[in-house]
């Protein structure tokens, strides 16, 4: 890798690759380090509990066959998320209603992401199966939801 004018992207991305192929694959620690940085970028977030549940809602269970979509109320200090789950689709709305980013958390990382409108409203494709949560950022804070199971 001579001196190069990085001016050009072509050139700049060529001598990256070759860095990156000189200096072989990453350490075990290295990656698990990088990991756990990562797990830590939700930190500063608030975390907002489980208020409401219609699974847990006797009134409803006793009406007859398995409900077709989960609500779901997750509230914060200052902030509340409003859900509903169906097969398809993650609906939500945050309370107040304020524009700001969702993202949809898994196990393995981020499922999907979505912008809430003005009003607060937000869809997502819905996963198959398995723990997720939603991280929601606004202009005056974050929240990250306790885990569910879907």
């Amino acid at each position: 890798m001579g001196t190069h004018r990085w001016n050009d992207d072509d050139r700049l991305l060529e001598d990256l690759g070759a860095a990156l192929r000189a200096a072989g694959p990453a350490a075990e620690k290295l990656l698990a380090g990088a990991d756990a940085a990562y797990e830590w970028r939700t930190v500063d977030a608030e975390l907002a509990t489980l208020s409401y549940d219609s699974l847990l809602d006797r009134e409803l269970l006793l009406r007859g066959s398995a409900p077709i979509s989960r609500s779901l109320v997750f509230q914060g200090s200052t902030m509340s998320v409003d859900v509903e789950l169906n097969v398809d689709a993650l609906v939500g709305q945050l309370v107040p209603p304020t524009a700001g980013e969702v993202v949809l958390l898994g196990i393995a990382g981020e499922l999907g992401r979505t912008r809430a409108d003005e009003l607060g409203s937000f869809t997502l494709v819905a996963p198959a199966r398995g723990p997720i949560r939603l991280l929601c950022e606004t202009s005056t804070g974050r929240l990250v939801t306790e885990w569910l199971r879907r």
